[in-house]
Formats: structure tokens, C-alpha cells, sequence
């Protein structure tokens, strides 16, 4: 039996194990003193509504095991060319032939299918690392045009360059760190298809415990209206005041990709954990062309149900933005309305013991 055997058996043994204990449990579990909650029978309730305006790219990537070095350019004429926008050389370059590359779904860790070599770092599992090389063509509606087009990776073990359309669009030093590409300037729409190619360089580690290699977490396609909340531009900080009364500041960051400035007008509501709106508010906001701009109010919510371990209280706030007239006209975006769970918490801190 070789390792890997063993640690399956071992595992499904632990499983089969523990499935008595857990179904047998009808009760809260305490361990040293410390409540533990029930075991549920049941999957637990959906997450808030996720953002629409981002599609999974799961499917279609193709995946190379090993560096492709390109070849120099020889002359003034090719060099000249090589540098220009879109004209990537090698395995970056748009018509580069892939078609014997394997067929991955991400998230993929090429790390995992290494086999076990005694050379090889400890901390990493025993499994060799190195380079690899992503690649990927998709084609975008005729209607996106004029939208903000954008790549988003949870996460690339370790650090990467990506290219779309020949182009550098962005760089990843870090396999915990999300990576955001705007790739509007490169997009094309209809049936010329889109290439992505992504070089990651798994040879340096970040910890001391395995972490893996490659697209090892999810990919995004993330399609916005021409002004829009960008991502990940809502943020809300509920606070107390003085009088005992709950305020909810809300910030949120819009942009403009069309070509004048746009007056919009951003509402926010909050909801209770049943679902009711017990707060709104609005404002105006401009967002000069090419820009960003932050829209800033205030939701005033009086008494709100504290969030606690025993009563896990949230709010949910949902953010919209709004042209032509406010409530009465049309949303700028309106298939994405974020919707963001919060908390009011009493912190009281001493400045004597910190607590």
C-alpha cells in the first residue's frame, strides 16, 4: 500500500467513525466547559444574494505543466513589434496553438497531482511545485459593449502574470491576495473571441504548510454598467451615538466609462433579519468621465437588535444606484444590487485591561 492508499483508507475509516457520534448527538456538546452548538440535519439557509454581474469561468481552460520559454525576437523589426500593445510572443501570444494543453476546470492545484517526491519540500507536502501556464477564449455578447469588462481570481498560488489579448492586464505577487483586472481597453465583442493567458510561478512559497499551485480558487467574468458601483465598493460601519440611537454611514465608490460625467442617484435600504425595509435614504452623486467618485449618507435605524454568539443578529443592506429620476426612473445597473449582511455589536473597551 503506498502513502497515498493509506491515507485514503485512513481517512474514510475516521468518516465512517464519526458518522454515529455526530447523528447520535441531540444535544448542545461542551468541551472543557465551552458550549458547542447542536448538530444540524439540514444544509444551512442560502448566503445573501451574490452579485449577478459576475459569471463563474469554471469551464474551458486548458493547462500546461512547465515553462514555455518564447522565443527572442531577432531584428530591429521583430523587437519593435514584440513591444507593442497586444503582440505577446510565446505561449502569451493570441493565436499561440494550445490544442494539446490538457482540459482543467478551475479551481485546479497541479500541485496535488505531483506525486510524492522524498526531495521535495517538507512544509509543502512532498510535492513538487515549479511553473505552469493557463489558457482560455471566451466571447462576449455585443450588448456588453460599453460596459466595464473585468477578470476577477480569488486566488492564484503564487505569483502570476496575465495577459488578455496579447496585452499585460495585471500581476499577482501573492497566492492569498484576490486578483482584479480591467480588461475594458482589450475586450472584444461578437465573434472575435477573447485569450487569456496566465503564467504562474508556484517556485517560491508564502507559508509553512501546503498552499498548493496554480488557479486554486474561483475565476470570475464580471460585466458592469457603464457607471456603476465598482467592485467591491460598498462600505458601511454601523456606530451608536451618544444618544443611544444606531446610525448606519454608508460610502460607496461609483465610476464612469462613458463619455461625459453622469448624475445618478445612489439609494440605500437596510433590512431586517425578516426581510423588511426598516430604513432608507438617498443622494445624489456626479461621476466625472473616466472617474470614481463616493456617494456618502447615512441610515439612522433608532434601537436595533444587537448581534451576540447566542442571538447572531443581522442586517442586510442593499445598495442600488438609480438614474433618471430616482425611485421613479431606472436603475444604471440594474441586474446587480449588492446586498451586504451587517451587524450592530456594544463594544465596550477599558483602557486599563484592554477589554
Amino acid at each position: 500500500m503506498n502513502r497515498r492508499q493509506l491515507l485514503l483508507a485512513s481517512a474514510g475509516a475516521s468518516a465512517l467513525r464519526a458518522v454515529p457520534a455526530v447523528a447520535a448527538a441531540a444535544a448542545p456538546q461542551t468541551a472543557d466547559g465551552f458550549p458547542m452548538p447542536r448538530p444540524e440535519n439540514s444544509l444551512p439557509p442560502r448566503p445573501v444574494r451574490q452579485d449577478p454581474a459576475r459569471t463563474l469561468l469554471e469551464l474551458g481552460w486548458r493547462f500546461h505543466e512547465g515553462d514555455i520559454a518564447a522565443p527572442a525576437p531577432a531584428g530591429h523589426a521583430e523587437t519593435y513589434l514584440s513591444a507593442m500593445a497586444g503582440n505577446a510572443i510565446g505561449a502569451a501570444a493570441v493565436l499561440y496553438d494550445d490544442s494539446d494543453w490538457a482540459a482543467v476546470r478551475v479551481p485546479h492545484d497541479w500541485a496535488a497531482a505531483q506525486p510524492f517526491v522524498e526531495s521535495a519540500n517538507i512544509s509543502q507536502g512532498y510535492r513538487p511545485r515549479g511553473i505552469g501556464w493557463y489558457r482560455r477564449t471566451l466571447l462576449l455578447d455585443p450588448a456588453d459593449r460599453g460596459k466595464t469588462i473585468e477578470l476577477h481570481f480569488d486566488g492564484i498560488a503564487t505569483n502570476a502574470t496575465i495577459w488578455v489579448n496579447g496585452s499585460v492586464v495585471a500581476h499577482s505577487w501573492s497566492g492569498y491576495a484576490s486578483v482584479y483586472a480591467d480588461i475594458t481597453p482589450f475586450a472584444t465583442f461578437g465573434d472575435e473571441p477573447n485569450v487569456i493567458a496566465i503564467r504562474v510561478d508556484a517556485s517560491a512559497w508564502e507559508g509553512w504548510w501546503y498552499e498548493g499551485a496554480g488557479l486554486y480558487r474561483h475565476a470570475w467574468l464580471v460585466r458592469r454598467a457603464p457607471v456603476a458601483i465598482i467592485s467591491d465598493g460598498v462600505y458601511c460601519d454601523p456606530r451608536r451615538d451618544v444618544a443611544g440611537r444606531w446610525q448606519v454611514p454608508v460610502v460607496a465608490t461609483l465610476a464612469n466609462s462613458e463619455r461625459a460625467a453622469a448624475t445618478v442617484t445612489v439609494e440605500a435600504t437596510l433590512f431586517d433579519p425578516e426581510g423588511h425595509a426598516v430604513e432608507r435614504a438617498s443622494v445624489a452623486a456626479t461621476v466625472p468621465v473616466l472617474e470614481q467618485a463616493d456617494a456618502r449618507l447615512t441610515l439612522d435605524i433608532g434601537d436595533a437588535r444587537l448581534w451576540s454568539v447566542e442571538t447572531p443578529t443581522l442586517y442586510t443592506l442593499r445598495v442600488q444606484v438609480l438614474r433618471d429620476g430616482g425611485r421613479g426612473g431606472c436603475a444604471a445597473d440594474p441586474d446587480r444590487l449588492p446586498h451586504d449582511p451587517l451587524r450592530c455589536r456594544a463594544r465596550l473597551f477599558s483602557s486599563m485591561s484592554g477589554r
